[in-house]
Protein backbone atom coordinates (compact mmCIF):
# COMPACT_ATOMS: atom_id res chain seq x y z
CA UNK A 1 0.00 0.00 0.00
CA UNK A 2 0.97 3.05 -0.50
CA UNK A 3 1.31 5.84 1.86
CA UNK A 4 1.54 10.04 1.52
CA UNK A 5 4.48 11.85 2.56
CA UNK A 6 4.80 12.92 5.64
CA UNK A 7 5.33 16.19 5.05
CA UNK A 8 3.45 18.39 2.46
CA UNK A 9 5.59 18.91 -0.86
CA UNK A 10 3.75 22.43 -1.32
CA UNK A 11 5.64 23.60 2.34
CA UNK A 12 8.72 23.05 -0.34
CA UNK A 13 7.98 24.31 -3.58
CA UNK A 14 5.89 27.51 -2.78
CA UNK A 15 8.23 29.37 -1.64
CA UNK A 16 10.83 27.86 -3.98
CA UNK A 17 8.16 29.43 -6.96
CA UNK A 18 8.15 32.81 -4.91
CA UNK A 19 12.12 33.59 -4.87
CA UNK A 20 12.18 32.18 -8.75
CA UNK A 21 9.15 35.08 -9.51
CA UNK A 22 11.46 37.35 -7.62
CA UNK A 23 14.76 36.74 -9.13
CA UNK A 24 12.70 36.38 -13.06
CA UNK A 25 11.63 40.21 -12.36
CA UNK A 26 14.82 41.34 -11.26
CA UNK A 27 16.12 40.07 -14.40
CA UNK A 28 13.78 41.87 -16.24
CA UNK A 29 14.32 45.51 -14.88
CA UNK A 30 18.27 44.92 -15.31
CA UNK A 31 18.01 46.76 -18.76
CA UNK A 32 16.29 49.84 -17.17
CA UNK A 33 18.39 49.96 -14.08
CA UNK A 34 22.17 49.57 -15.79
CA UNK A 35 23.68 52.60 -17.52
CA UNK A 36 24.43 52.63 -21.73
CA UNK A 37 26.69 49.48 -22.78
CA UNK A 38 30.22 50.49 -22.19
CA UNK A 39 31.35 49.73 -25.64
CA UNK A 40 29.18 52.58 -26.90
CA UNK A 41 30.92 56.17 -26.70
CA UNK A 42 28.73 59.49 -26.47
CA UNK A 43 28.92 61.53 -29.38
CA UNK A 44 30.23 64.96 -28.55
CA UNK A 45 28.04 67.86 -29.88
CA UNK A 46 29.49 71.28 -31.37
CA UNK A 47 28.37 73.86 -29.17
CA UNK A 48 26.81 76.97 -31.21
CA UNK A 49 29.12 79.66 -31.85
CA UNK A 50 28.42 82.82 -30.13
CA UNK A 51 29.68 86.23 -30.54
CA UNK A 52 31.86 87.79 -27.61
CA UNK A 53 30.23 89.48 -25.29
CA UNK A 54 30.53 93.23 -25.65
CA UNK A 55 32.26 94.77 -22.47
CA UNK A 56 30.40 97.88 -22.52
CA UNK A 57 27.91 98.00 -20.11
CA UNK A 58 26.13 101.00 -22.50
CA UNK A 59 26.13 99.59 -25.41
CA UNK A 60 24.20 95.84 -23.83
CA UNK A 61 21.58 98.54 -22.07
CA UNK A 62 21.04 100.22 -25.37
CA UNK A 63 20.53 96.86 -26.87
CA UNK A 64 18.39 95.93 -24.47
CA UNK A 65 16.56 98.89 -25.08
CA UNK A 66 16.10 98.26 -28.60
CA UNK A 67 15.02 94.86 -28.30
CA UNK A 68 12.23 95.79 -25.35
CA UNK A 69 11.02 98.37 -27.95
CA UNK A 70 10.80 96.17 -31.09
CA UNK A 71 8.74 93.82 -29.02
CA UNK A 72 6.39 96.06 -27.81
CA UNK A 73 6.28 97.42 -31.19
CA UNK A 74 4.80 94.18 -32.53
CA UNK A 75 2.70 92.91 -30.10
CA UNK A 76 1.23 96.15 -30.42
CA UNK A 77 0.89 95.90 -34.26
CA UNK A 78 -0.25 91.82 -34.35
CA UNK A 79 -3.75 93.05 -31.49
CA UNK A 80 -4.56 96.45 -33.84
CA UNK A 81 -4.60 94.36 -37.00
CA UNK A 82 -6.68 91.50 -34.95
CA UNK A 83 -9.17 94.05 -33.67
CA UNK A 84 -8.99 95.92 -37.17
CA UNK A 85 -10.32 92.69 -38.99
CA UNK A 86 -13.42 91.37 -37.51
CA UNK A 87 -16.32 92.54 -35.55
CA UNK A 88 -18.30 90.39 -32.82
CA UNK A 89 -21.76 91.35 -32.93
CA UNK A 90 -23.96 89.37 -30.37
CA UNK A 91 -27.82 88.04 -30.91
CA UNK A 92 -30.00 86.98 -28.66
CA UNK A 93 -32.70 84.60 -28.80
CA UNK A 94 -35.90 85.20 -26.68
CA UNK A 95 -36.86 82.97 -24.38
CA UNK A 96 -40.79 82.87 -24.92
CA UNK A 97 -41.33 82.25 -28.48
CA UNK A 98 -37.50 81.90 -29.89
CA UNK A 99 -37.39 85.18 -31.74
CA UNK A 100 -33.78 86.33 -32.48
CA UNK A 101 -33.14 90.20 -31.49
CA UNK A 102 -30.32 92.91 -30.82
CA UNK A 103 -30.10 96.01 -29.23
CA UNK A 104 -29.56 99.29 -31.08
CA UNK A 105 -29.95 101.10 -28.67
CA UNK A 106 -33.61 99.75 -28.62
CA UNK A 107 -34.57 95.95 -28.81
CA UNK A 108 -34.84 95.30 -32.80
CA UNK A 109 -36.20 91.96 -34.04
CA UNK A 110 -35.20 89.82 -36.32
CA UNK A 111 -38.01 87.60 -38.37
CA UNK A 112 -37.20 87.15 -42.19
CA UNK A 113 -34.57 86.52 -43.78
CA UNK A 114 -34.60 89.77 -45.01
CA UNK A 115 -34.51 91.09 -41.83
CA UNK A 116 -31.28 88.91 -41.33
CA UNK A 117 -29.62 90.65 -44.67
CA UNK A 118 -30.67 93.80 -43.64
CA UNK A 119 -29.01 93.93 -40.26
CA UNK A 120 -25.80 92.03 -41.93
CA UNK A 121 -25.70 94.70 -44.72
CA UNK A 122 -25.82 97.51 -42.02
CA UNK A 123 -23.32 95.98 -40.02
CA UNK A 124 -20.86 95.90 -42.32
CA UNK A 125 -21.04 99.62 -43.22
CA UNK A 126 -21.72 100.48 -40.05
CA UNK A 127 -18.57 98.50 -38.66
CA UNK A 128 -16.06 99.36 -41.97
CA UNK A 129 -14.53 96.29 -41.24
CA UNK A 130 -14.24 93.20 -43.31
CA UNK A 131 -15.19 90.08 -41.51
CA UNK A 132 -18.34 90.10 -39.05
CA UNK A 133 -19.23 87.67 -36.63
CA UNK A 134 -21.93 86.82 -34.81
CA UNK A 135 -22.67 85.19 -31.16
CA UNK A 136 -26.16 84.19 -30.93
CA UNK A 137 -26.93 83.42 -27.16
CA UNK A 138 -29.31 81.13 -25.81
CA UNK A 139 -31.84 82.36 -23.29
CA UNK A 140 -30.23 82.44 -19.59
CA UNK A 141 -33.76 80.11 -18.66
CA UNK A 142 -35.13 78.75 -21.69
CA UNK A 143 -38.80 77.27 -21.79
CA UNK A 144 -38.13 75.58 -24.83
CA UNK A 145 -37.43 77.92 -27.37
CA UNK A 146 -35.36 78.21 -29.45
CA UNK A 147 -36.79 75.04 -31.21
CA UNK A 148 -34.09 72.89 -33.40
CA UNK A 149 -36.48 74.29 -36.83
CA UNK A 150 -35.72 77.76 -35.21
CA UNK A 151 -32.03 76.69 -35.12
CA UNK A 152 -31.25 76.05 -38.13
CA UNK A 153 -33.84 78.69 -39.86
CA UNK A 154 -31.51 81.58 -38.17
CA UNK A 155 -28.18 79.14 -39.31
CA UNK A 156 -30.02 79.17 -42.71
CA UNK A 157 -30.13 83.01 -42.33
CA UNK A 158 -26.38 83.75 -41.15
CA UNK A 159 -25.13 80.92 -43.48
CA UNK A 160 -22.33 83.32 -45.39
CA UNK A 161 -21.69 85.18 -41.59
CA UNK A 162 -19.21 82.86 -39.46
CA UNK A 163 -21.34 82.40 -36.58
CA UNK A 164 -21.59 80.41 -33.31
CA UNK A 165 -24.93 79.70 -30.98
CA UNK A 166 -23.79 79.57 -27.33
Amino acid sequence: MITPPRRAVTRFFVPLIDVLILLFCIFLLMPFVSGPPATETPEKKDEPKTEALPEDVQKLQRELAAARERIKRLEGAAQARLTDQIVVRVLHTDRKDGTLYYFDPNRQEIRTETDAKRFELHQRQAGGVKDLYFLILYPENPLGFPTKKQEEQIRHWFRNVPHEFQ
